[in-house]
């Protein structure tokens, strides 16, 4: 169950990483080339992916315990931006459904014979197209519920990077307590081979215990 949903986290993970690797490449470069400086940060994040899905299909403890480690370290580090950007879009409702203030001059109408200009009427662009009924009420409603809606995206997708990581770090523990014991009875079934040749013993391979013992 641990090695399916390390290879689902990890093929997630990397599919993530190589789309916004092309987003932005796309981008136009900055002052400060963060676009460029995250594209290389994600060419890193791919290689750590690459070494959880080896690692899961190969059983190795080593590969997965540095992928879940990424995990870990990525949750903390993308969660700052995130909850910022769900801040940020705190002021989007004012900004949207807040119709412009236009100030209209009579006597520069009145000016142009040939050019009638009617008042301009103020209004949301979310009213365009939609009737009379869209007010500036609803459109509030509509981006709150928006907001909303991103911040538990945003909430949701955080804390199932973390619990993925730390099922991730759970089975690479697993494999390394494994190859541990496997370790120790290898050792165990040496000495016991060597101490039965200095005694003059043979030896009994036992197929339950794997290992060897003398008879």
């Amino acid at each position: 169950m641990n090695r399916a949903i390390t290879l689902v986290v990890a093929i997630a993970t990397l599919t993530s990483n190589v789309v916004s690797s092309i987003l932005f490449a796309q981008l136009p470069d900055d002052t400060y080339h963060l676009a460029s400086n995250f594209s290389w940060y994600l060419h890193f994040a791919n290689v750590l992916s690459v070494f959880g899905f080896i690692g899961a299909l190969r059983q190795h403890a080593l590969s997965i315990a540095l992928f879940s480690n990424y995990l870990i370290f990525d949750t903390i580090l993308c969660a700052i931006p995130r909850f910022l950007l769900v801040t940020l879009l705190q002021d989007l409702s004012a900004t949207i459904c807040t119709p412009p203030s236009f100030t209209y001059h009579p006597q520069s109408a009145q000016s142009l014979p040939t050019l009638s200009l009617p008042p301009p009427q103020t209004e949301s662009p979310f009213s365009w197209g939609l009737g009379e009924s869209w007010s500036e009420e609803s459109c509030y409603k509509m981006v709150s519920l928006a907001e909303l809606a991103m911040a538990a995206g945003v909430i949701a997708a955080t804390l199932l990077q973390f619990v993925g990581a730390l099922m991730v770090r759970e089975y690479a523990k697993a494999l390394w307590l494994r190859e541990v014991r496997q370790e120790f009875r290898t050792v165990a079934s040496v000495e016991r081979v060597s101490l039965c040749e200095k005694r003059g013993l043979p030896v009994v391979f036992e197929e339950e215990e794997m290992g060897e013992k003398c008879s």
